[in-house]
């Protein structure tokens, strides 16, 4: 009762695939007696079908509800089939799971049909009946002995619930208990863990990696009113599609649908459109899930376009020569050869871009390494061996036969083009079986190549575990309990409002020149928290005498807090901390930059340090080499990044100082090339010919 529909399996899937995946449920519905009641404008025997395909005849009521009637008086049975073109892809952020749980819903009753008497009403007229949800739709549908009677009670019934189920609180809290029964059941089917998680990992940001059945947070907090929204938005005719198929008189039919369907007005609303796309996949990425249990499953899965796409149909084909059994590629390769207890390939067809998918399924004595090879080299090497005329044949009969199949089996045949409605129109079913038809071994080989490539690749990995490991994350206590009590430490030291006008500035700072020819400027003012900070710049040179050292005056200034006098990087580090300071060297083109800050009982003690860093460096050679990894990496990075590379061309542009220059602009491969012929000894001989205070200027402002 919970299954999601798909395609028929008759060694190809039409539609959707993935039979074991379960997302949908049995649902119910809550009332909403909001919406009026107009009588239809137009008489059934005058309406004239919008399109006729192969014995379906498709109508459109006024209110926008569009109808298909495929009469087949040699069947026994009746089905009737409604699609609402709304799935999990429709829901936001927190509402994960609404579609589904509104499917329940819609069994719950309306004021004509309350509480038990929709299930009770199938019984007594021993009708089938389901309903699930899947990413872009969801249906509800029956079949029964031909019958007008049951025909129009199941028209009169999915007329009234599709406006005026209860969509209740108590119906929701009562259904709970049976959604997370479904939830359970579907954290013990590995096959459906693992593909779930491959989805969320292939998809980024498109609502097709989150699971129709939604995270159990949401589901358990989801507010009535929201799912009452919900309906109202996507419950509507105008966004329905009703299907009658089989045993029926087809004018009496239309008649009834008219009258109960065309009562209910067109919406006012318009539907929000998805626009959500996930960017194209840069490169390959991989999930590994580890649970108990005692299969071990592989899957890799490709990117493709949307079901309506015209390459669907070489991807279909595509799919059976390598997923067909016993004659498919991975069967022969995986299976025959005892890598793979089994293997599947399947096509995911959805509204917007979908998914090529296979998995493997592993015995205990098979190697995953192995399989994973074998695998890959079937998915990704079909350039190096190409589809066959043989295999396209074969694959191409396998579609023929299942269409015809399914056109012969009216039940089935009417929840199946909910998956055709889905993608966007009922007819995209017989434009897809025409595209297979016509579909070439070029176009086939194609699709192979451009698809299934490792950077559009998403594999994944079920590992069975005995004990799997997990951290779990608690939810944190109450706030208002944790701050009750909570009364903080003694307020920090105001500071002072300042007057940043550049005269105040200047009268309130101090400037004086030390013996050593270094000039102070001193501005001391009431911080918050007692904060000084500083900036010294050391002018080290003219471009007559850093002609030639433009890279090693840089790389001086960056090895400086890597070591000084018995000190280790990490010491210095140590230090800074316990100083509540910060600390920044940086040098380029004959200027060292120093910035800092700390508090005012630390001042001193830090300028102590800075003296020893700036007047001792240790210059380590592990520390040097580490530093030049850095930059050259840094530097061969930029190859593909066009806002350096511009930016290097535009600093080069009438640039006119000569080579050798500390102002010339390098090209990329001149600096890499200087970077490399670097060595430490030029640093230290630059150190000590350049560092010294006689051009230095020191400014400090705050709490002093």
């Amino acid at each position: 009762m919970c299954v999601r529909e798909s395609g028929l399996k008759r060694g190809v899937w039409l539609g959707v695939g993935l039979v074991w995946l379960v997302v949908a449920g049995l649902g119910s519905a809550t009332a909403h007696a909001g919406e009026g009641r107009v009588a239809s404008t137009v008489a059934p025997e005058s309406r004239q079908p919008e399109a006729s395909i192969e014995g379906i005849h498709a109508y459109r009521l006024p209110n926008g509800l569009q109808v298909l009637l495929a009469p087949d008086a040699s069947k026994q049975t009746t089905t009737v089939n409604v699609t609402y073109k709304v799935g999990s892809r429709h829901e936001h952020y927190g509402e994960t799971g609404m579609a589904h749980l509104l499917e329940h819903l819609l069994f719950k009753g309306t004021p004509g049909l309350p509480g038990k008497t929709i299930v009770q009403e199938f019984a007594r007229r021993g009708m089938q009946f389901n309903g699930s949800t899947f990413f872009d739709r969801t249906n509800y549908h029956e079949t029964f002995a031909a019958s007008e009677d049951k025909l129009d009670w199941a028209l009169r019934m999915e007329a009234d619930r599709m406006v005026n189920s209860f969509i209740a609180r108590a119906d929701l809290d009562s259904e709970m208990s049976v959604v997370r029964n479904e939830m359970e059941s579907g954290e013990n089917d590995p096959g459906g863990i693992l593909w779930q998680q491959m989805m969320a990992t292939a998809y980024q940001w498109h609502n097709y990696g989150k699971s129709t059945i939604g995270a159990r947070s949401d589901v358990e907090n989801v507010k009535i009113e929201n799912l009452q929204a919900f309906y109202r938005t996507y419950y509507q005719p105008d966004n329905a599609v009703l299907v009658v198929a089989g045993n029926f008189d087809e004018t009496r039919a239309l008649a009834r649908i008219t009258e109960y369907f065309g009562a209910i007005p067109r919406p006012a609303r318009v539907l929000p459109p998805t626009y959500t796309r996930d960017p194209v996949q840069d490169g390959a990425r991989e999930v590994s899930v580890s649970r108990v249990g005692d299969s071990r499953l592989l899957g890799a899965m490709y990117h493709i376009p949307a079901g309506a796409h015209p390459d669907m149909a070489a991807l279909q084909l595509l799919a059976y020569v390598l997923g067909d059994s016993p004659s498919g590629r991975l069967h022969r390769a995986l299976v025959e050869k005892k890598l793979a207890a089994s293997a599947d390939v399947e096509v995911l067809s959805l509204q917007e871009p979908g998914m090529l998918m296979a998995f493997l399924l592993l015995d205990k004595t098979q190697s995953p390494q192995a399989a994973r090879r074998a695998l890959l080299a079937e998915l990704e090497g079909l350039r190096q061996r190409p589809v066959t005329e043989v295999e396209l044949k074969r694959a191409r009969q396998a579609f023929k036969n299942a269409y015809e199949q399914a056109l012969d089996d009216p039940a089935h045949f009417g929840v199946a083009l909910s998956e055709s409605i889905a993608l966007g129109d009922w007819r995209l079913f017989f434009l897809e079986r025409d595209r297979i038809e016509a579909a070439t071994l070029a176009e086939v080989q194609r699709v192979a190549e451009h698809y299934l490539l490792a950077a559009n690749r998403t594999l994944g990995e079920f590992i069975p575990t005995a004990k799997p490991q997990r951290a779990v994350i608690p939810e944190a206590p109450a706030l208002d309990t944790m701050l009750a009590d909570y009364r903080g430490r003694a307020a920090l030291a105001a500071g002072e409002a300042f007057d940043a006008s550049p005269l105040n500035i200047e009268q309130r700072t101090q400037r004086s020149v030390l013996a050593n020819g270094m000039q102070l400027a001193l501005l001391a003012k009431r911080t918050r928290g007692n904060t000084v900070q500083g900036s010294l710049i050391l002018r080290l040179g003219d471009a007559q005498t850093l002609r030639g050292k433009k890279h090693a005056a840089a790389l001086t200034a960056a090895m400086l807090l890597r070591g000084a006098q018995g000190l280790t990087r990490q010491q210095i580090a140590d230090r800074l901390d316990a100083l509540k300071a910060q600390l920044d060297i940086s040098g380029q083109d004959g200027i060292v930059t120093v910035a800092f800050e700390t508090r005012r009982d630390q001042l001193s003690e830090l300028l102590d340090l800075l003296r020893t860093i700036l007047r001792a460096p240790s210059f380590p050679a592990a520390e040097f080499e580490q530093l030049r990894s850095q930059w050259l990496t840094a530097l061969e990075a930029e190859r593909s990044q066009p806002e350096s590379l511009a930016g290097r061309a535009l600093a080069r542009h009438d640039n006119p100082y000569p080579k050798g220059d500390v102002r010339y602009a390098e090209s990329l491969e001149e600096q890499l090339a200087a970077i490399k012929a670097l060595r430490l000894a030029e640093l230290q001989a630059f150190h000590r010919a350049f560092y010294g205070a006689a051009h230095a200027q020191l400014a400090l402002i705050g709490d002093f």
